[in-house]
């Protein structure tokens, strides 16, 4: 490996210097703009109004689940959009969320505490207002947006199981999120 790496950073070199006799200038353009703050988002239990980072699933007897595809223990969780200063939402504006952890082998749900004291044969299926199944890296449906107000996104997240057999033990995930607001 370390002979490679020497053979093509004097075959860069070489190549660097072959080139600075044929030397050509340009102009890069940069583009942005530098926003003064973003807007808060607050994760919310519908239930009881209570406002944190975690959604307590509950707990489900892995005999409840009998074969490949079952949800249970759903637990329904807003993302709150503030709505007040420092948000850019006019009349019209939309939002979705992205969720991102670590998927599951398929790819479309995620996965739980792996080691030994974690469940074996479920992973964390999530879900938008419309039901509709969120994978990992997945942008959701737009949520409509008021104007000057707190707006909820709301989602559900369920157990689901990926094989025949659970088996007991710690299902919890850590899952990051990016609400991006068009």
């Amino acid at each position: 490996m370390k002979k490679s790496l020497l053979a093509l950073s004097l075959g860069l070199s070489a190549s660097l210097l072959g080139a600075s006799a044929f030397a050509s200038s340009g102009t890069v353009k940069f583009e942005g703009k530098v926003t003064s703050s973003t807007c808060p988002i607050q994760i919310v239990n519908p239930d009881d109004g209570s406002v944190g980072d975690l959604v307590k699933m509950g707990s489900v007897d892995a005999s409840r689940f009998t074969a490949v595809g079952q949800e249970h223990s759903g637990k329904r969780f807003s993302l709150r959009v503030s709505g007040g200063a420092g948000c850019a939402i006019t009349a019209g504006s939309v939002a979705n969320t992205t969720f991102n952890g670590i998927p599951d082998p398929s790819g479309n749900y995620f996965q739980v505490t792996p080691g030994l004291d974690g469940a074996k044969g479920v992973v964390i299926s999530m879900r938008d207002q419309r039901g509709a199944a969120l994978a990992p890296g997945a942008a959701s449906a737009d949520y409509d947006l008021n104007v000057g107000a707190p707006t909820d996104l709301q989602f559900n997240a369920y157990y689901r199981s990926t094989a025949t057999t659970v088996t007991a033990g710690v299902a919890s995930a850590d899952i990051q999120f990016v609400v991006a607001i068009n």
